[in-house]
């Protein structure tokens, strides 16, 4: 006994943290399918630590979440899955929060609780509102349960992708500098890209932000861009065959117009609230919108403070939920 503790106690003093700290990325895994959004950010995040990590890739569309090893995993059926040792993380948003906080404390997740508080806000409109609007537009086409996106849907997209436009008016997602809300939207906003149901051109800030990221993240050719062009080519072979693509490049066109003639190009976009009202913004080429009319879209009155106070609300407070990736 004397001599088992004797041979024990050197170990656990043996490593100071950095030491640790090397020790425990070796037990990083992560289980992802290269052409989900939501696993792309989990990879590119531990690129961008630069941790140690174990792939294995999953072909959810053969059914390889539903097998009794990955059930023990995560019952959900979904991916991605991180597993650190003993610990397993079965959604996107906590692996990635945890990977910075664990490994690599800094300005991409800062311990500022109220720094800490906007980024995830941000993360959980990514979830809530712009990864959900994604796959309710794309996911029925992609699964061969549907030839079209239904309009409404495409709208609701359309409306979501405006508030990005405004949130990355100061070059990141939020503010001036990146942090991990970024990787979580850069994939994302990279397979509707690819599934190039509708045109970014219009949204100056978003093209801009994505451009940048692309030089910044690293690996990103490889843990995005390749799994968000595949599932693109995939999506676009169904969707093309539906016969519905001019329809769809018609209506953005009416969607966005834009006034070419003028220094500052004038887009106008309109979408339909539950109750039928037009809610109208014009937006010009530094992602600032304002109302069309001075009328108050909720109220029906000439209040455009109280308007846009809520407008802001709607980004400052998203929805939170969560839809795992082509669940089984």
């Amino acid at each position: 006994s004397t001599t088992l503790t004797k041979r024990i106690k050197p170990l656990c003093f043996h490593y100071n943290f950095s030491e640790y700290k090397t020790y425990k990325m070796s037990t990083l895994s992560l289980f992802g399918s290269s052409v989900c959004p939501l696993s792309q950010s989990v990879q590119m995040t531990l690129d961008l630590l630069k941790l140690d990590y174990k792939y294995t890739e999953v072909n959810v569309a053969n059914g390889s979440t539903c097998t009794r090893d990955f059930l023990a995993l995560n019952p959900h059926k979904s991916v991605p899955v991180l597993v650190d040792s003993d610990l397993v993380i079965t959604e996107s948003t906590a692996a990635i929060t945890y990977l910075v906080m664990q490994y690599s404390s800094s300005q991409l997740y800062p311990e500022c609780a109220k720094k800490v508080s906007q980024i995830d806000q941000r993360l959980q409109f990514h979830i809530g509102r712009f990864y959900e609007a994604l796959i309710e537009c794309i996911a029925p086409v992609f699964m061969g349960k549907s030839s079209s996106i239904e309009t409404e849907k495409m709208e609701t997209l359309k409306e979501v992708l405006m508030w990005i436009n405004q949130m990355t008016v100061g070059g990141y997602v939020l503010d001036t500098s990146m942090t991990i809300a970024d990787i979580a939207f850069l994939s994302t906003m990279s397979t509707l890209e690819a599934s190039n149901i509708l045109s970014l051109h219009p949204y100056k800030n978003i093209s801009m932000w994505l451009e940048n990221m692309r030089k910044q993240v690293p690996n990103y050719e490889n843990n995005c861009q390749k799994g968000a062009d595949e599932f693109g080519k995939r999506f676009r072979e169904r969707y093309e065959k539906s016969g519905t693509d001019k329809v769809e490049k018609d209506a953005n066109a009416q969607d966005f117009k834009v006034d070419v003639s003028s220094e500052t190009s004038s887009m106008v976009f309109t979408s339909e609230s539950e109750s039928g009202t037009d809610y109208t913004f014009s937006a010009s080429d530094d992602g600032s919108y304002t109302p069309a009319s001075n009328t108050d879209p909720f109220t029906g009155k000439g209040n455009v403070g109280a308007a846009l106070a809520r407008q802001m609300m709607m980004v400052a407070a998203p929805a939170v939920g969560t839809i795992p990736f082509f669940k089984h």
